[in-house]
C-alpha cells in the first residue's frame, strides 16, 4: 500500500465561478471533521440509554502558512467576505511535483483523477498572522466547513 507524503502536496481554493488558486507556503492544512450528533431512543421499558446516530455536524480545521501579504491577500479576502468557496487538497503526482492547476465549474474545482485528493466547501472563519522571535510570519486559517468531505480516488 502506497504511503501519501505531504511534499508537493498542494492546496487549491476556488475563489470566482471558473477561477481557482494555489495557496503558497503552506506549512500544514487539515479536513472538517463529521462527528455524529447523537439521538436519544430510550424510552421507559430500558434499562440502559439507547441511541442512534443523527446528522453529522461538519467541524471546523486549520491551515497553516509562511505569510506572504502579495500571495495569501486572496484569502484575507475570503476571511473578509466570509464566502462559502471550494477547498481541495491533492497529493503528490511523483515524488518531485505536484498536479497542474486545477479548473472550477460554477464555483467547484474538477478533482484531478491521477492522485488522491479530499475536497470540501467552508469559509474562513478567521485569519490569525503570527510572529515569533527568531522565526517566519505565519498565518493560521480557522475554515469552518459546509457539508461533508470528499475523498477522490485516481481513476483504474
Amino acid at each position: 500500500m502506497p504511503v501519501l507524503k505531504s511534499k508537493h502536496t498542494q492546496l487549491f481554493i476556488a475563489v470566482g465561478a471558473a477561477e481557482v488558486i494555489k495557496v503558497t507556503r503552506v506549512r500544514s492544512v487539515g479536513f472538517p471533521d463529521g462527528q455524529a450528533s447523537e439521538i436519544d431512543i430510550s424510552d421507559f421499558d430500558d434499562d440502559w440509554d439507547q441511541f442512534v446516530a443523527g446528522r453529522k455536524a461538519t467541524g471546523s480545521t486549520t491551515i497553516e502558512v509562511i505569510y506572504d501579504p502579495e500571495d495569501h491577500e486572496a484569502l484575507e479576502e475570503l476571511h473578509r467576505t466570509g464566502e462559502v468557496v471550494d477547498f481541495l487538497v491533492t497529493a503528490p503526482l511523483s515524488e518531485t511535483a505536484g498536479v497542474p492547476l486545477p479548473v472550477a465549474v460554477d464555483g467547484v474545482i474538477t478533482a484531478p483523477t491521477t492522485v488522491v485528493s479530499k475536497q470540501f466547501r467552508g469559509f474562513v472563519q478567521n485569519f490569525a498572522v503570527n510572529v515569533a522571535d527568531n522565526d517566519v510570519w505565519k498565518a493560521t486559517m480557522t475554515i469552518r466547513g459546509s457539508g461533508a468531505v470528499t475523498t477522490n480516488r485516481p481513476a483504474p
